[in-house]
């Protein structure tokens, strides 16, 4: 699993981006792949793992959970 940092999330339009830790690069994150129970939403400054993989317009985030300290 990847890890890296929520830096956006429009809760109205239900995505956002996470930027990876180990290249820095940023990916598309849809709601439906954030694998918690309940309301799904992500907070940005959140740590997250997940997965990448390939989606309609390129490398997206899948497979998403939080980070538990």
């Amino acid at each position: 699993m990847r890890t890296g940092t929520v830096k956006q999330f429009a809760e109205k339009a239900s995505f956002g981006f996470i930027e990876d830790d180990q290249n820095h690069k940023s990916y598309f994150v849809f709601y439906t792949a954030i694998k918690e129970e309940g309301y799904k939403r992500l907070e940005v400054g959140q740590r997250v793992s997940y997965q990448l993989a390939q989606g309609k317009h390129g490398l997206q985030c899948v497979n998403v959970y939080l980070a538990r300290d």
